[in-house]
């Protein structure tokens, strides 16, 4: 990827966000079922996969384009990187 190649990073940032979306839709899904089969151990270990996915996501995420929740801001930076990002309306999200 280029560096300067501006919609080239709104892929790569897009591509993140859709695939952070499709995790967190299987582990709602995998939730509703537990709650009703709370004992199945292949469906508690695919949970268990597919949380540390999104997480490994999220982290990938904020690290190149910033925090997309309160609870992942990092509290030893320097700024208050929640602020300084693009919000949707200015492009961020896109």
């Amino acid at each position: 990827m280029n560096a300067g190649c501006k919609p080239c990073m709104d892929s790569e940032r897009q591509r993140l966000l859709q695939e952070i979306s499709k995790v967190d839709f299987v582990l709602k899904e995998l939730n509703l079922y537990l709650d009703t089969h709370p004992y199945d151990q292949q469906a508690m270990e695919r949970f268990g996969q597919y949380n540390a996915l999104k997480n490994k996501l999220v982290k990938d995420y904020t690290e190149k384009y910033g925090p997309l929740v309160l609870s992942i801001v990092d509290m030893d930076s320097r700024e208050w990187k929640w602020a300084t990002q693009d919000w949707p309306w200015e492009g961020g999200y896109n």
